[in-house]
């Protein structure tokens, strides 16, 4: 077992701030509060956008060393994978379809879920160890939201 550092804390706790920031615009849209559902998925997807920009310009080169690896190869196509059901969940918010947006915000959170679970355990302590230091400067880049 291993002692957590501040990297993989900080990256944690954005996740699960992540996941309450999309919960709290699937309610929204579940209320038909469409002014709230859009802000608050307008927030989601900068904050999501931030999270993912900073693992791919810091984390993943750090964990790769020069060369693309599997597990960074992986991380990339999920980024990719998770970009379009944002697109997806934004056309249904615009279309004000509380039924797309639904479904799609539900398979967004599994498709999450699994890619958290790959980062949480694997990518944030390769980065953790190989950035050493600078682990620190990269954590507070993450901000609080």
């Amino acid at each position: 077992m291993h002692l957590t550092g501040d990297l993989e804390q900080a990256f944690v706790r954005d996740h699960r701030r992540l996941e309450e920031a999309l919960d709290e615009s699937a309610a929204s849209v579940r209320a038909a509060r469409w002014d709230a559902a859009a802000a608050a998925f307008a927030g989601f997807r900068r904050r999501i956008e931030e999270h993912m920009a900073l693992e791919e310009q810091e984390l993943f080169p750090a964990v790769d060393g020069g060369a693309e690896n599997t597990l960074t190869a992986m991380l990339r196509k999920g980024h990719r994978d998770l970009r379009v059901f944002f697109d997806e969940l934004n056309d249904a918010l615009e279309a004000r379809d509380v039924e797309e947006f639904s479904r799609i915000a539900g398979s967004l959170r599994g498709l999450l879920a699994r890619h958290d679970e790959k980062e949480e355990a694997e990518l944030y302590p390769l980065a953790q160890a190989r950035l050493g230091e600078h682990a620190a400067v990269v954590s507070a880049r993450l901000g609080d939201g």
